[in-house]
């Protein structure tokens, strides 16, 4: 080998083992990127309390998800897949048709659906939980039509914590 190949082989070496080197701890850059995924995180939180996300709407008696929820579930299966952090809480509700018995069933179902669509989306089902609330929480008492459509819904609840301390 030529002297000065020899003279530049040794850094040349090190700086390609340090360029293929991890971040180290307290490094600005990555404590930096912690900082944006935490504040995505809170963000994404926020639009959960402030019900900025729209519920998923069912037809009568149906469980069935309408091609025009896609594009949402679409989206919150993106956010709840890149937070580890996030879990999602599911409600369905039902409009005011029915026995009580029959609506918590109905209301499952149509949480079940969206999970499941979730799921074929990249979601984990461990961070999905499902709950029925049949028709005890209604948006509007309004029996007509358009107001029982209104009812007729899934909604979500974005959280961090741990099942076992919510639930």
């Amino acid at each position: 080998m030529p002297p000065l190949t020899r003279l530049l082989a040794v850094p040349l070496a090190a700086a390609c083992l340090a360029a293929c080197a991890g971040p180290r701890a307290g490094d600005p850059l990555d404590e930096e990127s912690a900082r944006r995924a935490s504040l995505e995180v809170q963000s994404v939180m926020e639009m959960s309390r402030s019900g900025r996300i729209p519920p998923v709407e069912f037809e009568f008696d149906k469980a069935v998800l309408l091609p025009s929820s896609y594009q949402l579930l679409d989206k919150i299966a993106e956010i709840v897949s890149r937070f580890e952090d996030i879990k999602l809480v599911v409600e369905g509700h039902t409009d005011d048709v029915g026995s009580h018995e029959y609506n918590d069933w109905l209301s499952a179902e149509r949480g079940r659906a969206v999970k499941t669509y979730l799921s074929s989306r990249g979601v984990f089902p461990e961070s999905i939980k499902v709950i029925g609330y049949g028709k005890r929480r209604p948006i509007t008492q309004d029996t007509s039509d358009k107001g029982r459509a209104l009812n007729r819904r899934v909604e979500f609840v974005l959280t961090t914590r741990e099942w076992k301390a919510v639930y």
